[in-house]
């Protein structure tokens, strides 16, 4: 019997554990980065990244009623000068500039709240979210 519970009381720990991680967690497991990233890009309209998913950093923050997504990314000067001019979202918004760094305000798409794109110098962060 008390084998039992124990197994019982393990196997629930395990579970609560696991939803927990899934759920509110910020963890981007490797296996959820393609759909964070799309994601993201999705809620901010930006078109496709100038570079590989290799060389992106993608974090989330929320819980089960909010969801921000942080997309971080490094290209050379070129790449996300291109990149920029792409995207149409960013072409009908002046950024703030402060000092190198240049903020980009974006409105959200498909129900969310929007978010920035703040560029310096070859480090782009995309910050979206869902609430």
């Amino acid at each position: 019997m008390k084998k039992a519970f124990k197994i019982l009381t393990f196997l629930f720990t395990t579970s609560v554990l696991i939803i927990y991680l899934f759920v509110f967690s910020n963890i981007v497991f490797p296996w959820q980065k393609d759909n964070a990233i799309k994601t993201a890009l999705e809620w901010s309209g930006l078109t496709e990244l100038p570079v590989e998913n290799k060389n992106i950093n993608i974090t989330k923050q929320g819980s089960m009623f909010t969801r921000q997504y942080i997309l971080e990314f490094s290209a050379s000067t070129k790449k996300i000068e291109n990149w920029v001019k792409e995207n149409k979202k960013l072409n009908n918004v002046q950024p703030q500039i402060r000092n190198t760094t240049k903020t980009y305000t974006i409105p959200g798409e498909k129900g969310t709240t929007g978010g920035t794109v703040k560029i310096k110098d070859n480090m782009v962060i995309i910050n979206t979210s869902w609430s």
